[in-house]
């Protein structure tokens, strides 16, 4: 009897508590996994209480909101946490697969390999998340390039100018010996000649009529103003470039970390410039070295907004078996995509067209002809560039206002408690 008493007591107190215990709504929205891959832990505060792995695109019911965490249920009814800044919003995730699907129509620009493996970022930015990865000598598609900034902090300020220069090193006291005492004395310093202050002034050109003015001290506003100048951030770029993986997969990733697959006996000639597209123009059949190829690339000087300056056609010289230049354009402001045209069943001769932007900012298509040997302008009209910008710009996962949403509801035991009053007809 006293067991079943205990044991109701117990309940009765569980059901209590229970009915103390808030828990948030399950209708608080949807969420993506942006990431390769995203661990979904138990409890937000342990490492290592991963349950489920999530992939890049699944999609996620938004349960509850803690802080930077947030508490999903998979499409499989696994229920766990991640962290909010790994999670796209429904409108990014349309944004993002809008991009993918305008990428995979834009024209190739070379290839390029990696030597490492690489992350692919949705966004042109380092703290983007990477959704993808290029194995170690994987090669891939260039299509675009982008110039994005990148804020780092301030650089620190120069002790000496912001307070005096103080030794903590306490000078030796001079030891007193008894030699010291039989030295003679020294003598004393020569006085400076009469004349000292004309000599003094023809060579410092010192006008003693119009004596120096005295450096007057900053004012509160311009010490404010060079306050606010030393902590404002310095911005440096980076160089992004889209590119496309053999899977259909397109995204961004460093420029530098790229390596155009231009072969090694043209690469020779960039002279310190980065290739930043290249396009072969069709086969040179040579009896002695075998099978080469004519090239057309474009380079870029610098790291700059546009995405090459100067353009060059490489022929192979089958009398002298090596590349000579047999076109050359510099200066150049120009942009992607550059075409090749394919070339007609047996004739060599291409056609190709860039897009260039001239003093005066307007937009040029410039179109030319290579007939083997030479590359000839054979016209150019004026060009209207189209939106460019392919970066999500979508809002993201709105984490405080599901927060703000979120309303608490009775416990588990609760609810199993209203249940079976409801199924006994109890109020």
């Amino acid at each position: 009897m006293k067991n079943r008493l205990l044991r109701l007591m117990t309940v009765a107190v569980l059901l209590a508590i229970a009915g103390c215990a808030p828990e948030r709504q399950n209708t608080l929205g949807y969420a993506y996994v942006a990431p390769a891959t995203l661990n979904l832990r138990v409890d937000p505060n342990t490492k290592n209480s991963t349950s489920v792995m999530l992939k890049h695109g699944d999609r996620l019911l938004v349960l509850d909101v803690r802080r930077r965490y947030v508490q999903v249920r998979t499409e499989q009814n696994a229920v766990g946490w991640v962290d909010a800044s790994q999670l796209l919003s429904a409108e990014q995730m349309d944004e993002f697969k809008k991009n993918t699907a305008h990428a995979l129509t834009l024209p190739s620009q070379g290839a390029a390999t990696v030597y490492d493996a690489l992350n692919v970022h949705i966004d042109p930015n380092r703290l983007s998340p990477s959704f993808t990865k290029i194995p170690e000598g994987g090669a891939v598609e260039v299509l675009a390039h982008k110039l994005a900034p990148k804020a780092v902090g301030a650089a620190p300020a120069n002790l000496a100018l912001t307070r005096p220069m103080t030794s903590t090193h306490r000078p030796r006291k001079e030891k007193t010996q008894k030699s010291n005492s039989l030295r003679l004395p020294k003598p004393p310093a020569p006085k400076p000649p009469d004349n000292w202050k004309d000599l003094s002034a023809e060579k410092l050109h010192i006008n003693e009529e119009e004596p120096d003015e005295p450096t007057k001290p900053a004012s509160p506003a311009d010490q404010k103003a060079a306050a606010k100048a030393a902590k404002k951030p310095v911005v440096l770029n980076e160089d992004w470039t889209l590119i496309r993986t053999k899977d259909k997969q397109c995204g961004w990733v460093l420029s530098r970390n790229l390596n155009i697959s231009i072969p090694d006996e043209v690469a020779q000639y960039g002279e310190g410039k980065r290739i930043s597209a290249y396009f072969d123009l069709g086969d040179v059949n040579d009896p002695e070295k075998g099978l080469k190829h004519d090239w057309l690339w474009a380079v870029s000087s610098e790291v700059q907004s546009f995405d090459f300056d100067a353009i060059r056609v490489f022929t192979w010289n089958r009398r002298r078996h090596r590349y000579e230049t047999a076109f050359r354009a510099r200066d150049l402001e120009g942009y992607f995509p550059i075409r090749v045209d394919a070339a007609e069943p047996g004739s060599v001769n291409r056609t190709f067209s860039i897009i260039d932007r001239d003093d005066d900012g307007k937009y040029w298509l410039r179109h030319y002809a290579f007939n083997g040997d030479r590359v000839r302008l054979s016209g150019k009209e004026p060009f209207q560039p189209g939106a460019a910008d392919t970066v999500t710009k979508a809002a993201p996962l709105a984490v405080e206002q599901m927060e703000a949403k979120a309303t608490p509801q009775p416990g588990w035991l609760k609810r199993q408690w209203n249940a079976l009053k409801k199924r006994f007809g109890g109020e």
